[in-house]
C-alpha cells in the first residue's frame, strides 16, 4: 500500500489573505506614492551572495459552460519559497519549494460519463536551478525538478513527475535572448517541449519578458510590460499551460489520471510597497480549455472542453 495524499488545505487562511492583500492594495493606491512591481524572477548576477524570496498567490477562474452540458470553475492557491546562493563568480545554485492547491468545481455535467471527475488537487514541487556565466554575454541555465500531483487520496508513489529544463542565452546591449528545452516524465507520459527566454528593453518604459512564475501563465509564454513610473507597471501576456495529476485510488476512475489544458491571456497592474515587497493584480480569460481523463496506464478514456472563462488573480512577493 503506497503513501497517499492526506492534505487538508487551509482554504479559510488563503481567502483571508486575499482579503487582506486587496485591502493593502487599495490603501497603497490612496496613501502611497504611485508604485510599481517589476517581476524579476530568475538569475540576478548582481544580487547578494544569498537571496531568498517568498510568494503567495491565488487565482479564480469563473464558471464556464462545459461542452455537452454543465459548468466548471477553478480556484488555485499557491505558495513558494526560493533560495539562491553564489558559489563562485560565475556559478549560482538555488533551491525552490512550492505547494499548490487547486479546487475544481464541476456542476451539472450531463454528456460527460462522470459527473464529478475530480475535485481537490494537491501539488508539491522541488527544483534545483543552476546558472552559469561563461562570459559577460553567454549564460547557461539548468533546472532539475521533482513534483507530486494528485487528489487528496491518491497514492504518492503513483503521482510522481520529474525531469529537467536546460537552455543557453546571449545578451547583446539591451536584449537577452535564449533557447532551451525541457524533458519530463509526467505520470505515465513523457513531455518534451522547447522554450524561449527573452528580456528585451524595447524603449525606456516598454520591455518584452517571460512572465513571472506566479502569473496565470506561469514562467512560460511572453509578456509585454509598460513601466508607468518608478513604482507602478502594467503587463499583458499569455502562455500555454497543462495540469496533470493522479486521481484517487477509490474514486470513479481508480488510480486514473486527470489533465486540464488551457491558454490563459491576462493583464496585470503591479505595485511595489517597499523595494522588496510587491503585489500583482491580474485579470483576463482562459482559452482552448480542455479536460481529459485517462486510465491508470495513461490511455485516454474521455475528453471534453469548456468555453472561454474569465479569471482574476492576486500575488504577493517578498524578497529578502
Amino acid at each position: 500500500m503506497g503513501l497517499r495524499f492526506e492534505v487538508q488545505p487551509l482554504r479559510g487562511f488563503f481567502l483571508s489573505g486575499i482579503l487582506c492583500l486587496t485591502i493593502l492594495v487599495t490603501i497603497s493606491m490612496v496613501v502611497l506614492p504611485s508604485t510599481s512591481c517589476a517581476q524579476t524572477d530568475g538569475y540576478n548576477p548582481a544580487g547578494n551572495a544569498v537571496n531568498f524570496s517568498f510568494s503567495a498567490s491565488t487565482l479564480y477562474q469563473f464558471n464556464a459552460p462545459v461542452d455537452g452540458g454543465g459548468k466548471l470553475n477553478i480556484a488555485r492557491y499557491n505558495a513558494a519559497l526560493d533560495m539562491s546562493s553564489r558559489v563562485s563568480r560565475d556559478l549560482r545554485i538555488g533551491l525552490s519549494l512550492a505547494y499548490e492547491y487547486d479546487d475544481y468545481d464541476f456542476s451539472g455535467l450531463t454528456n460527460f460519463p462522470i459527473a464529478r471527475p475530480w475535485s481537490e488537487v494537491n501539488r508539491f514541487g522541488i527544483s534545483v536551478p543552476v546558472h552559469y556565466t561563461f562570459t559577460d554575454n553567454w549564460r547557461l541555465f539548468v533546472s532539475s525538478s521533482v513534483q507530486w500531483a494528485g487528489e487528496s487520496r491518491a497514492k504518492w508513489d503513483n503521482a510522481l513527475s520529474y525531469g529537467a529544463v536546460a537552455g543557453i542565452s546571449y545578451k547583446i546591449r539591451d536584449v537577452l535572448i535564449g533557447l532551451g528545452a525541457g524533458v519530463y516524465s509526467n505520470i505515465e507520459d513523457t513531455t518534451v517541449f522547447p522554450y524561449i527566454t527573452v528580456n528585451w528593453q524595447m524603449t525606456e518604459r516598454l520591455r518584452l519578458i517571460n512572465p513571472s512564475r506566479t502569473s496565470p501563465a506561469g514562467p512560460a509564454g511572453l509578456e509585454l510590460v509598460y513601466s508607468i513610473n518608478k513604482y507602478w507597471e502594467t503587463g499583458f501576456g499569455a502562455a500555454y499551460r497543462s495540469y496533470r495529476f493522479r486521481l484517487e485510488e477509490d474514486g470513479p476512475i481508480p488510480n486514473g489520471i486527470g489533465e486540464y489544458k488551457t491558454v490563459p491571456v491576462f493583464a496585470r497592474i503591479s505595485c511595489k510597497f517597499t523595494p522588496r515587497i510587491c503585489i500583482d493584480v491580474y485579470g483576463g480569460s482562459t482559452f482552448v480549455n480542455k479536460i481529459y481523463i485517462e486510465d491508470q496506464d495513461g490511455d485516454e478514456l474521455f475528453s471534453t472542453k469548456t468555453d472561454i472563462a474569465p479569471l482574476i488573480g492576486l500575488t504577493f512577493v517578498a524578497r529578502f
